[in-house]
């Protein structure tokens, strides 16, 4: 009985390490996927701009619409990715087409696109009653009342996320403005013509 109970916490601790290397494997998989799906949307994307610069001004096609017209193509990617990852409850539908036409808008890169997403961290969402929320607490082992120091480290918290700020002294840099006349910079320079034979 003791044998079987030490046969199986050995096994327990194998079956964890393959389960946790099979998610890496998988997670690999679905970023791997999802990198040439984004990439492939927005080629398609500077496609269609090129496409669009040769029709009447008229026609063009808004951000939001391309962003619209692409999502379709990386989607499918994107939600298996988020889901493989346990993200999808951090990020909507709607908050993806936000970025993505920023993204369109702003001319921006598919890795400056995926980085919210590949990159594990907190989510925002921007939504106003989130956001512009009416009470904020200050959580800080010093006093309200002094001032910030190097060093101070407080937490503001907001329903349900929390921000820590860790102060830190930066250099004071003072910029002045010389006026330098143009005319100062002007010399003259005389040749003699003497050569030697």
């Amino acid at each position: 009985m003791i044998a079987a109970a030490a046969r199986r916490r050995d096994s327990s601790h194998n079956e964890l390490y393959y389960e946790e290397a099979d998610h890496e494997r998988r997670v690999r998989k679905r970023r791997a996927r999802l990198v040439v799906a984004v990439e492939e949307a927005f080629t398609h994307i500077k496609r269609l701009q090129a496409e669009e610069q040769q029709k009447a001004p008229g026609e063009m096609m808004d951000p939001r619409e391309a962003a619209q017209a692409i999502f379709p193509s990386m989607a499918r990617a994107l939600q298996k990715y988020l889901r493989t990852t346990r993200q999808q409850q951090y990020h909507s539908m709607e908050s993806i087409l936000q970025h993505l036409s920023f993204c369109i808008t702003n001319n921006m890169t598919p890795k400056a696109f995926l980085e919210r997403y590949l990159n594990p961290g907190p989510t925002l969402q921007y939504d106003r009653d989130r956001w512009f929320s009416k009470q904020w607490t200050l959580v800080s082992e010093e006093a309200v009342t002094s001032g910030l120091q190097d060093g101070i480290v407080f937490v503001l918290k907001c329903l349900d996320f929390s921000l820590v700020v860790n102060v830190k002294k930066i250099p004071f840099i003072k910029l002045s403005e010389e006026f330098i006349d143009p005319k100062s910079h002007k010399f003259v320079l005389r040749l003699q013509s003497e050569t030697s034979v």
